[in-house]
């Protein structure tokens, strides 16, 4: 290789590692988007099973339980929850937070107690 030919190539790896960087960035985004989403769904389901089970104990307020069951970010509103039956059953309705923009994340949960 001529000292020529080098100095033509100068600065070519700084502009590969330039163009690759957003994205690498954006799967890193996507990496914790999933992570946060598995924590959720899996949080969100132990929630409404436990606000099902208190609902089979009388106790007449599922949304209380499933907000002292998620952590802070996780909360719903009193229209996200509700009962049916047959049975005890709670269904309740979670919003995720958005790491990836324009990415709208909701997912819905339910079970049933006897």
């Amino acid at each position: 290789m001529t000292a020529r030919s080098r100095r033509e190539e100068r600065g070519s790896t700084a502009l590969e590692v330039a163009g690759m960087a957003p994205l690498v960035v954006f799967v890193i985004f996507l990496l914790i988007q999933a992570a946060m989403a598995l924590y959720a769904i899996t949080t969100a389901q132990t929630a409404v099973r436990q606000a099902a089970r208190a609902a089979s104990q009388g106790n007449p307020a599922p949304i209380l339980v499933v907000n002292q069951s998620v952590p802070g970010w996780m909360e719903v509103d009193a229209g996200d929850v509700d009962l049916f039956g047959p049975g005890h059953g709670v269904r309740a309705t979670f919003d995720v937070p958005d790491i990836v923009p324009f990415h709208n994340l909701r997912i819905t949960r339910q079970t049933v107690m006897p």
